[in-house]
């Protein structure tokens, strides 16, 4: 994160207070600069200015590149940030990969910030290496989003947060009801924490949570109506909050290191579950598909025992599990433990197809077993939301065609993610697709309804309207 900010004193700063790495302040020398600087007259013409610049994911340079390439580029970092700044403005190094900005006046700032994320993220080279970042800024001023140096930080802060939260790599300006959104996301935490602690309580003593549960929703054909498996969906049922989809809680948990005790008791469960399934009258018996993030992919040994013990615990033959993970895990750093699941004879497929890092070779590399096609695609041909331009509803039955091809030519199955309509579902059928999940088929179900929801749709069959 850097912080750029104005600083108007002729005696050099002292060296206790400066980055021995880049030369800018350390967040001490910022914020005496910015106390400074607020505690004067207020000038109704001024609107003193604090950014927050925090670059995107920078650990993975260290990862792959080495720290002393790393430490190469936060010293180019800094400079492109002290020129763009200019002399009226004071670049501050506060940590890690932390810069900022405080411009006493204000002036300036509306073409400061996209000047930043411009300069940032042109590619660097550092030791033989290409590197290309990106960053996330926040924004801040006083009076109105801070009247002192702490105030200003705290709501910079928030904002950068907010930025990276929609996906960083831009800039948001502080707004008070993010400051509300912070103290929601904070009691999130503390309430995670707390139902976390609980599991591994129980864990020990028995297989079973008040809190936490994993829903399932079935995958069919769409040609036959015959029943392949269930996608595995955890669940929260907040004591006050009501019961929470992974969208409301998964993000908090990997921000704060709890993915790690979370997905691998969504395993366990999973693995459990799928172990006393009834088998289809068509005789093979049902996979059961478990979502992995790409932290846990990391932690590659530690994800691989605990496939093996889930899968040892429940009985399950490894060809029953299926794991999900999304395209981004193909380019950071999952390459070892996704051939790792591979050689355990557990099946592998690639979440949300078609919106990421999207890559014809490491398909085949990865030996994947199939491409879930992202539901951004499906909702545009005949979906609920809001009509579609014809231009996009045909674009995206055409990427549909495309996915579905692709994975004939690889022997991948394909299976498409949130259908709701019998308009979908016949787009899906006649672009090839191999299977499909949604609501028209069923909302997901808990563990306990499976079996019923199994008898259903063998005695009900395609009922969404596949044709003959």
């Amino acid at each position: 994160m850097v912080f750029i900010f104005t600083m108007d004193r002729d005696e050099a700063p002292r060296a206790d207070i400066l980055d021995p790495l880049t030369g800018l302040l350390v967040r001490r020398g910022l914020r005496a600069v910015m106390a400074e600087s607020l505690a004067r007259p207020a000038d109704p013409e001024m609107k003193p200015t604090l950014l927050v610049l925090d670059l995107d994911r920078f650990k993975t340079v260290n990862d792959s590149a080495g720290h002393d390439t790393g430490d190469g580029v936060l010293r180019r970092v800094a400079d492109r940030i002290r020129r763009a700044a200019g002399p009226g403005a004071t670049v501050a190094r506060t940590s890690g990969d932390e810069f900022a900005v405080f411009l006493p006046s204000g002036e300036g700032v509306a073409a400061l910030a996209p000047r930043l994320l411009e300069l940032v993220g042109h590619p660097y080279v550092v030791n033989g290496h290409a590197i290309t970042i990106s960053a996330s800024i926040g924004i801040a001023q006083a009076p109105d989003d801070g009247t002192d140096a702490d105030a200003l930080l705290r709501s910079a802060a928030i904002a950068l947060h907010q930025a990276e939260l929609e996906g960083r790599n831009r800039q948001r300006r502080f707004e008070p009801s993010m400051q509300d959104r912070a103290r929601l996301r904070l009691a999130m935490e503390t309430d995670l924490r707390a139902a976390l602690a609980l599991q591994q309580v129980e864990l020990r003593e028995a297989f079973t949570l008040d809190q936490f549960a994993v829903h399932y929703q079935p995958m069919v054909d769409p040609s036959s109506g015959r029943l392949t498996g269930f996608e595995a969906l955890l669940r929260w049922q907040h004591p006050t909050r009501g019961l929470l989809n992974p969208g409301d809680f998964v993000p908090l948990a990997e921000g704060i290191g709890l993915i790690g005790a979370l997905g691998s008791w969504v395993l366990r469960r999973a693995c459990q579950d799928a172990a006393h399934w009834p088998v289809p009258a068509h005789g093979t018996p049902l996979l059961v598909s478990v979502n992995v993030s790409p932290h846990q992919l990391r932690e590659g040994p530690a994800l691989i025992a605990g496939i093996e013990e889930a899968l040892r615990a429940a009985g399950l033959p490894a060809q029953r599990l299926e794991i999900e993970v999304t395209e981004s895990a193909m380019t950071d750093g999952g390459a070892k433990a996704l051939e790792a699941i591979h050689g355990l004879g557990a099946r592998l497929a690639i979440d949300d197809f078609g919106t990421g890092y999207s890559s014809l070779s490491r398909l085949a590399q990865f030996s994947f077993d199939r491409i879930k096609i992202d539901r951004s695609f499906i909702e545009v041909v005949g979906g609920t939301g809001r009509p579609a331009r014809g231009g996009a509803q045909s674009g995206a039955a055409w990427m549909i065609r495309a996915i579905a091809a692709l994975g004939t030519g690889l022997g991948i199955s394909t299976v498409a993610e949130g259908v709701e309509t019998s308009a979908q579902a016949s787009v899906v059928w006649e672009a090839g697709v191999t299977e499909m999940q949604g609501y028209l088929v069923s909302m997901p179900v808990p563990a306990d309804a499976v079996p019923e929801l199994i008898a259903r749709l063998e005695q009900n069959g395609p009922y969404w309207g596949r044709r003959q």
